[in-house]
């Protein structure tokens, strides 16, 4: 159950920034973005919610699996722990940068910046490095 962990923080952390959004969206927000960062794709607020936390669920299901997979070795518990909190961290930052721009935008001509990519990139290293350096110290 610790695999599950990162994606329950990440959904967490989602659903309180859509809580404090929710008076800024509108009654349509972008869902799915082109690769050049043109919303294409379009959910009520519920609808939305209800995606994000199931791509939280899906993450924390396939962490588990892997978790069966590996038969929890020290070092590929750690690597999974990693690569958990990384992908959460990574996710979360990516949906919440996306609720800020929809709520800026008034539901008009969404774009999400080509540099939220590798923004979101950098956020999930950066955090998979900080877990990796710590539970090798702890180790």
């Amino acid at each position: 159950m610790e695999a599950t962990v990162p994606f329950a923080g990440g959904a967490l952390i989602t659903g309180v920034a859509f809580v404090l959004f929710k008076g800024s969206l509108p009654d349509r927000i972008a869902t799915h973005f082109t690769l050049g960062g043109s919303a294409d794709g379009y959910s009520s607020p519920g609808t939305t919610l209800g995606q994000y936390m199931l791509l939280f669920a899906i993450q924390a299901l396939g962490a588990l699996g892997m978790v069966f997979s590996i038969k929890a070795a020290p070092r590929a518990a750690r690597g999974l722990r990693t690569l958990g909190c990384g992908l959460a961290a990574g996710t979360a930052y990516d949906l919440i940068a996306t609720l800020w721009v929809v709520s800026d935008s008034s539901g008009r001509n969404v774009h999400l910046p080509s540099y939220q990519w590798a923004v979101d990139v950098l956020v999930a290293a950066a955090v998979a490095a900080a877990v990796w350096f710590v539970s090798r110290s702890q180790a």
